[in-house]
């Protein structure tokens, strides 16, 4: 007896299957939203950030550097010995031939180089010369004796004036340089840095202007300061360019832009 009722009630129980509904992953499905635009300006910030995170590491490791390092460069290294080169003239500028030229150290009053004549166009060379202050002496029958007081520099020395007459004329030509001292160095290490650190934090707030997609001009504007930063020497700058070009190509997504084409 029973078991017919649970027959009967099998008869006319419904069933009803819900439909199995596919799972979908997170990440997936974000993916499936993004338009081409939309990955490649997060391409773009991505590689902007990444430029500017170099520059930032750049900029730490020069205030972090030795300034000695500097002062040994060949921009602030200054030469041992020099070639130095000049012309003789005379007061209608004509060059003047066969000028005996001495070089005479003013500590000891010495000449170290002589025997030296002006060829026929009024040239002179002298090789090898300490860089320090010197005398060089100029004489020729019928001229006065000039003593020019100099140092040896890589551009030569000026012109020298023959005058016609009797005695000795003293031309100063001495400029004192100094070169470059520890303290400049580090002056000039400090500022380098924080120039580098300063533009790398502009290509971070760059890399946020991207994501953020409001003023096209002001983005690239940062973009472009963040070039400045010299991550890694040139791989920052060029990571930010690729950004730079890669928003280009969607420069419509940015609400300015989309202000000016509907005006």
């Amino acid at each position: 007896m029973a078991s017919r009722k649970r027959e009967q009630q099998a008869e006319v129980e419904i069933v009803v299957q819900a439909p199995q509904l596919e799972e979908v992953g997170f990440l997936e499905l974000n993916e499936q939203e993004l338009t081409d635009g939309e990955r490649r300006r997060r391409i773009a910030s991505a590689l902007v950030m990444i430029g500017a995170l170099m520059g930032i590491l750049s900029g730490t490791l020069i205030l972090q550097g030795n300034p000695s390092g500097l002062l040994n460069s060949s921009i602030f290294q200054s030469t041992d010995s020099l070639d130095i080169h000049g012309f003789v003239l005379d007061e209608a500028g004509d060059p003047v031939a066969n000028v005996s030229i001495e070089l005479v150290d003013i500590d000891s009053g010495s000449a170290i180089k002589q025997n030296i004549f002006s060829d026929e166009n009024g040239r002179y060379v002298i090789d090898a010369v300490l860089v320090q202050e010197y005398e060089l002496h100029l004489e020729k029958d019928g001229y006065e004796t000039v003593i020019l007081l100099f140092v040896p520099e890589p551009i030569g020395i000026s012109p020298i004036t023959m005058v016609a007459g009797d005695g000795e004329r003293v031309v100063d030509d001495y400029t004192k340089t100094e070169g470059w001292s520890l303290d400049n160095a580090v002056a000039l290490a400090t500022f380098e840095g924080l120039f580098t650190l300063g533009c790398a934090l502009v290509g971070v707030h760059a890399s946020f202007e991207i994501k953020r997609k409001k003023r096209y001009r002001r983005t690239q504007a940062l973009c472009w300061v963040g070039l400045f930063s010299r991550g890694m020497i040139i791989f920052g700058p060029a990571l930010i360019l690729v950004g730079m070009i890669l928003i280009m190509f969607n420069k419509e997504d940015f609400a300015d832009q989309q202000v000016e084409e509907v005006l």
